[in-house]
């Protein structure tokens, strides 16, 4: 590779570090608002067993698009070092 490509993706892995970086903080919030809201709803009510299993998806949703979005970012970060090494 010419070392103008190697810039050139350098740069595009920069940005995607952005990219990423934002999606884990906005994912991370939204896990986070999504365990606050289960836990002030059964302070507040009775959860019955339709109410549990539907709050406890939308956690193991968001959770799993958490980690989703932070391996991504972990990735990039981990190319972006390998071509810093170059």
């Amino acid at each position: 590779m010419s070392g103008d490509k190697v810039t050139n993706y350098l740069t595009l892995l920069k940005i995607r570090r952005a990219a990423f970086h934002r999606n884990v903080i906005i994912t991370g919030g939204i896990f986070l608002v999504t365990i606050l809201a289960t836990i002030a709803f059964g302070m507040l009510s009775q959860l019955n067993g339709l109410s549990v299993y539907l709050l406890a998806g939308f956690n193991v949703a968001f959770l799993v698009s958490f980690i989703t979005a932070w391996v991504r970012l972990e990735i990039v970060k981990s190319n972006i070092d390998l071509l810093n090494n170059l």
